[in-house]
């Protein structure tokens, strides 16, 4: 890994002489770059839904600091939708958004692959559909009340082919606000302490 991070940093700084910029720093705190890459994620949705959802693949942009391992990026992800029996009997169509509120931070051991990392983003409801019929007050935007942080650990395997980082961790999803008539019932279903998250990025 760390031959991964040398060979990427020399690169860097031989473009920067290449147009007349000069070294403004030391090779080792070159950033290895994280550009574009696919992502697959999974949860498991606790409380009353109790089932796992995977998330349409999205994005992760970001970087690796080569000197001391700090991560930080901007994961992006597409809605989701999932199908459900409300009370085991009643089909119920749930399309969520995952929207971040800060940037992933976190920070890679270089000598081991070790990464630990925190997320941390609203659980925002598009569309609860019961029956085929349509739940949340479109004019309300129906979220988690606060933010939920997610710790996650896991290892990145730099220096193959498809690189890659996997790490999973627990979360917890706060009562819903903004729901309209329905909102006890949807965030009594949905909140809850019990949910997994399964976050693989790769680089093809």
């Amino acid at each position: 890994m760390r031959r991964l991070f040398s060979r990427a940093a020399a690169g860097v700084c031989v473009a920067a002489l290449s147009i007349g910029i000069g070294l403004a720093q030391p090779a080792s705190a070159v950033p290895f770059p994280i550009e574009n890459w696919h992502t697959q994620v999974t949860t498991h949705i606790g409380g009353g839904i109790n089932m796992d959802v995977a998330i349409p693949a999205g994005t992760f942009s970001g970087s690796v600091e080569t000197d001391t391992g700090a991560l930080t990026g901007d994961l992006n992800l597409p809605p989701a939708t999932f199908t459900y029996n409300f009370f085991f009997l009643l089909p119920t169509e749930v399309t969520f958004q995952v929207d971040p509120t800060a940037p992933i931070s976190g920070n890679v051991d270089l000598s081991t692959g070790a990464v630990t990392a925190t997320a941390t983003f609203d659980v925002r409801l598009t569309s609860v559909k019961l029956l085929g019929l349509e739940l949340l007050d479109q004019a309300q935007t129906c979220k988690t009340s606060t933010p939920t942080t997610a710790q996650l650990s896991g290892t990145a395997n730099l220096s193959t082919q498809p690189a890659e980082v996997a790490l999973t961790g627990n979360y917890a999803i706060a009562n819903l606000t903004g729901c309209g008539f329905w909102e006890f019932i949807i965030s009594g279903v949905t909140a809850g302490p019990d949910n997994t998250l399964n976050v693989t990025i790769h680089s093809s």
